[in-house]
């Protein structure tokens, strides 16, 4: 017989040896998802008798992190701007860089003081800064696009969940029609083609289309450019977009290519490096 005490040692020893990083919060993760109990009871029991099942259920998710597959793919959850959303492999897993970006656009916006308020989010996957604008800015009238059906389905139930009015459609940016946006968000994919490989396990893990962004990092953020230009008509007076700083370089060039007469910034994440691309009136 197992206690729970005696599969928390074993899964701890299991999740340290990995090297996982934060190894007690996520032991708690795993062993209240697979266990179907809350983080409160996983902390504070230890006498339990776990039957056959629960074990099995238990050493198939530790061994899936040991593997490199992110906890929230095996917990189907995601803690986002203090928030829960359902996540499974077919989105990227949000990160903190992304909270950031809703910071600045909304300082951004505070400081636009206009009337306007229809924004497009453009590659929602999982939907969670369409649904946190929402929240945050409840005046605005969003839109929310994404090319891949499999996180489509994702972002339809975390809006199902929150109750949203945001309006969701599956589709490209390349072949949208949509138009009159007044302020453009955008997450994209922008890790270079040849990156790819040398990425972590983890983040391999990771849907492939929602990383690479071609062979120099700025393949779905040109596309971008060119809906707004033609069938936006450069109506956006804020576009925000998250970048890595590897391919600033070209992003800079493809910028000034579209936008000579506007104002364009990088601006740094609080670990000092260049995430995020604004281009304003």
């Amino acid at each position: 017989m197992t206690s729970l005490g005696d599969a928390k040692k074993k899964a701890l020893n299991k999740l340290i040896e990995a090297k996982i990083v934060d190894e007690r919060y996520e032991l708690i993760s795993i062993f209240s998802h697979s266990l179907g109990k809350s983080e409160i009871d996983i902390v504070i029991e230890d006498k339990e008798i776990l039957d056959q099942n629960q074990l099995i259920i238990l050493d198939k998710n530790i061994n899936r992190r040991i593997s490199g597959e992110p906890l929230s793919y095996i917990t189907n959850n995601k803690k986002f701007y203090n928030e829960d959303f359902f996540i499974n492999n077919k989105v990227l897993v949000p990160r903190f860089e992304t909270e950031e970006l809703i910071d600045f656009f909304i300082k951004l916006f505070n400081k636009e003081k206009s009337s306007s308020k229809r924004i497009l989010d453009i590659g929602t996957g999982s939907g969670v800064i369409s649904l946190i604008l929402e929240k945050k800015i409840p005046s605005l009238d969003i839109y929310a696009i994404e090319k891949s059906k499999e996180a489509f389905e994702v972002a339809k139930i975390n809006m199902k969940n929150k109750e949203s009015k945001i309006k969701l459609t599956l589709e490209d940016i390349k072949n949208s029609k949509i138009n009159n946006i007044d302020f453009v968000v955008s997450n994209p994919p922008y890790i270079k083609s040849d990156i790819i490989k040398k990425l972590s396990k983890e983040v391999k893990s990771e849907p492939i289309i929602a990383l690479d962004g071609g062979e120099n990092g700025i393949e779905v953020i040109e596309d971008i450019f060119i809906w707004e230009k033609n069938i936006n008509k450069n109506k956006a007076s804020i576009i925000f977009i998250e970048i890595d700083e590897s391919i600033m370089k070209n992003v800079r060039e493809l910028t000034r290519k579209f936008y000579p007469n506007k104002k364009i910034n990088f601006l740094k994440d609080l670990n000092n490096n260049i995430r995020f691309l604004s281009i304003l009136d």
